[in-house]
């Protein structure tokens, strides 16, 4: 069975020709690279009318580098847009004076936050671990969490509401956690997103 390479997390100027050997290793702080993860946007996208080749350039901030499909795999790139943010496995290769991306997986970032996420963890493995980096790190993980309990909950509010509002009762019934509803319902009415339209009972302002 063929080795499979690890994918390493890199930012794209770590990609660097003269790091390029002649058995297609990246060699990059004492380790053989083959694969690698990369989070980026879409900046520009090229898609031949027959579908046998595209690409799509990808920047991270630190560099650009080029996602090349060929007929095999043209599907990967076919939905990414400009403006995408998206998370890519691949392989590295060279072409020319070029370094390049054959992906096997490309995944659409909805939430630009994990973006952050990852710069944070790229700055800690380059740099090593800092404390104010780990603070700032978990940090945004909570946020994240606290984003997907608002998520749901609103959603759960869309669901039974049929017209005239949800009993508050019901939305805790469902998600099973009554302190983040309470909690979630004050910060939803605080900002002007729900109202009551008796009590107990709360309605999204549409």
């Amino acid at each position: 069975m063929a080795k499979r390479w690890t994918a390493y997390k890199l930012n794209i100027k770590d990609l660097s020709i003269e790091k390029y050997d002649e058995n297609q290793f990246l060699n990059h702080k004492n380790k053989k690279v083959r694969r690698v993860r990369i989070m980026g946007s879409v900046v520009s996208k090229f898609l031949r009318d027959d579908k046998n080749y595209g690409f799509l350039v990808i920047d991270d901030g630190t560099e650009t580098i080029r996602v090349r499909s060929f007929e095999d795999n043209i599907n990967l790139i076919e939905k990414s847009e400009i403006g995408d943010i998206i998370d890519i496995i691949g392989k590295i290769r060279k072409y020319e004076d070029e370094i390049y991306i054959i992906p096997e997986i490309i995944k659409k970032i909805e939430d630009p936050n994990w973006f952050i996420l990852r710069k944070l963890e790229l700055i800690k493995q380059n740099k090593g671990v800092n404390v104010d980096l780990n603070l700032k790190e978990n940090k945004l993980k909570d946020d994240l969490k606290e984003d997907t309990h608002r998520e749901k909950i609103v959603e759960l509010i869309k669901k039974f509401d049929l017209g005239d509002g949800v009993e508050i009762s019901k939305i805790k019934e469902e998600y099973k956690d009554s302190k983040k509803v309470d909690d979630i319902i004050k910060e939803l009415l605080n900002e002007g997103e729900l109202f009551e339209p008796m009590p107990e009972k709360i309605k999204l302002l549409e």
